[in-house]
């Protein structure tokens, strides 16, 4: 079984979202991604973001050690106000010149209003409308239909488009979508060149921000609409290879770029992506029961044993200064979008308010217990001084054995180097995603049963706090474990203590448990083959064999204690733990006990076997 394997949930700039797919094709895995290096998640869910901390913890990860791990977004998605969930930019191309429907009866902002109809035909959403009024023309998506029968659109409104403005709908030939939602795609310009016998050239370029990845330029020579089995069908092609749009054919397919000088250069930019961030809580990072988001989704991948959750803790910066990009001179000149920030009212992400921020990890808590085989790496709140944080988690009551032991917490917070320069070169982090890189390094290089403390992290230029040993003292009674700068040594992870409670000693060390989760979880998937046996005497040996030589193999490697196995472990399957009132009740009971600490304690568990599946009991 793998240990090294985490679960990251946050605040992403792009990347797959649950509503993304129909219900019936919906799978865990399709919206929890697989990721095992950091250029996949920059091309997935982009780069860095001043709304979260989730890209940075996931570089923190693989720049120390870690391999594999899991990416859940999280964005607001179900809210009965459309216009704060996160949304696709797209952009309809025309067939034909637009036909005058009405005229702006009200507006209510720079994104919304009222339509006053003067024919028969009314606008929806995906219409693309052509306003024009004060000598000013804008071409502008409608994005979705209020409840108040007002048009939400895409882009703000030029501010001399008033109420009296004339509105024309253009007729669609095909519209072209961002592969994904959120405010990036509306940085996405898109080149259509017609050629001849009803084919395309196509051209995708992410020309804005300074933090996308290098290279985000996409062509594709030859398209067609006309024939759906052609290995150039473009509605095929892009959904194959394209990582930035895709198309969908709403209309007649015939391209008629000169239907407005709008569309003379063949160049537009993608409209209304939407980051779904302003209102987003709780929920949409820990979902529910049947509420398939977030955290939820990392607890159908059975291969996650260590959960982190960066933006549980998000604060804002307190400087946005994104620096301007450069145009890109082989392309043709285009005005480019307005500010996509200012361009999206939903992309200023809000911060947990400091309850539901506590609740979240005790939610990350409660999934380790009830699943048993992963750990959760709990961040303080910024800020907090080396008394505050002593007593944080207990007054919290993120305390409470035996819930705990399957939780660490580590302090201060760390300094990255930031790219996008927010405030200054570098930029204050939670320390989750590093510690989760150090305990996958640890679990490759040696086994989960070493601790995943002494290691110089990278990807990291300071610690918010200096800690001197004496203050360290205070944080090991409390179970803190420390972050340290050591001179000539670099910043060291210096703990390895779970939140195990008073009076649950046994499981001081967060590794004890990773360790026991590890044994635990083998030795059931190893004895399922007993399900439907008979419950004989052959059995209960058979299967003891079994397990004595999985265990030797564990303690020969060094993951148990002891210079004889009869100091490490043992193995209980006989008749006196499997009496006939167990039989008769289609149970086998098996109890192992191992010795990971010394002195040789052995901490014991049974592994009850019957048809309905295995359960493990620890004593």
């Amino acid at each position: 079984m793998r240990t090294d394997i985490a679960g990251f949930v946050g605040m992403a700039e792009r990347g797959p979202l649950p509503e993304d797919f129909p219900s019936g094709e919906f799978d865990a895995s399709l919206v929890a991604v697989k990721i095992s290096k950091w250029a996949e998640y920059l091309a997935i869910f982009g780069g860095f973001s001043e709304y979260g901390y989730l890209a940075y913890a996931v570089r923190a990860f693989f720049e120390n050690g870690g391999a594999t791990c899991y990416v859940v977004r999280a964005a607001v998605t179900t809210s009965a106000d459309s216009s704060q969930n996160a949304a696709r930019a797209s952009f309809t191309l025309p067939s034909g010149a637009a036909v005058a429907i009405g005229t702006i009866g009200s507006l209510n902002g720079l994104f919304e209003c009222a339509l006053t109809l003067t024919g028969t035909e009314a606008a929806g959403a995906g219409d693309l409308l052509l306003i024009s009024g004060g000598g000013v023309s804008q071409v502008v998506h409608v994005s979705a239909m209020l409840s108040n029968g007002h048009l939400l659109l895409a882009a703000a409104l030029h501010s001399q488009l008033v109420a009296g403005a004339t509105v024309s709908k253009f007729p669609a030939a095909f519209t072209i979508s961002a592969a994904s939602r959120g405010r990036w795609a509306n940085n996405v310009r898109v080149q259509i060149t017609p050629l001849d016998a009803g084919t395309f050239a196509l051209r995708a370029t992410v020309d804005l921000g300074p933090n996308l990845p290098a290279g985000e330029d996409e062509y594709y020579r030859s398209l067609t609409l006309t024939d759906c089995t052609s290995y150039n069908y473009a509605p095929t092609v892009l959904a194959a290879k394209s990582n930035l749009i895709r198309l969908s054919l709403n209309g007649t397919g015939q391209i008629n770029l000169g239907a407005d000088e709008t569309f003379n250069s063949g160049v537009v930019y993608l409209q209304g992506g939407r980051d779904g961030l302003a209102a987003i809580k709780l929920q949409d990072f820990s979902g529910g029961r049947s509420d398939r988001r977030g955290l939820r989704l990392l607890e159908d991948i059975e291969e996650v044993a260590i959960l982190a959750l960066p933006d549980a803790v998000f604060q804002k910066p307190e400087v946005l200064q994104m620096p301007a990009a450069a145009s890109d001179p082989c392309l043709p000149p285009v005005t480019a979008p307005p500010d996509a920030v200012a361009n999206d009212p939903t992309a200023i992400a809000a911060p947990l308010s400091s309850q539901d921020s506590v609740l979240l990890q005790a939610r990350m808590i409660d999934q380790c217990v009830r699943l048993r085989y992963r750990v959760a790496l709990i961040d303080p709140p910024d800020g907090q001084q080396i008394e505050q944080v002593q007593g944080w988690a207990m007054a919290q009551g993120l305390v409470s054995s035996p819930s705990s032991r399957f939780a660490a917490l580590y302090y201060p917070w760390l300094d990255a180097p930031d790219a996008l320069a927010l405030d200054g070169p570098f930029r204050r982090i939670p320390p989750s995603g590093y510690v989760a890189g150090v305990c996958a390094q640890i679990d490759l290089a040696y086994g989960v049963q070493r601790p995943p403390a002494n290691v110089e992290l990278q990807f990291v230029v300071d610690v918010e706090q200096a800690i001197s040993d004496l203050q360290q003292q205070g944080l090991n009674l409390n179970n803190v474990n420390a972050i340290r700068s050591f001179p000539g040594r670099g910043i060291r992870v210096w703990g390895a203590r779970s939140l195990a409670g008073p009076g649950d000693e046994d499981w001081r060390f967060i590794h004890v448990r990773r360790l026991m989760s590890a044994i635990e979880a083998t030795v059931q998937r190893a004895s399922r083959w007993t399900v439907f046996q008979s419950n004989d005497r052959g059995l209960r040996t058979t299967l003891t064999h079994s397990l004595n030589v999985l265990l030797e193999s564990i303690w020969a490697r060094g993951g148990l204690k002891g210079t004889k196995t009869a100091d490490a472990y043992y193995v209980k399957c006989d008749s006196t733990n499997n009496p006939q009132s167990v039989i008769d009740q289609g149970q086998l009971v098996c109890e192992v006990g191992i010795a990971i600490a010394a002195p040789m304690e052995f901490l014991v568990f049974e592994i009850r076997q019957d048809a309905s599946g295995g359960q493990v009991l620890e004593h």
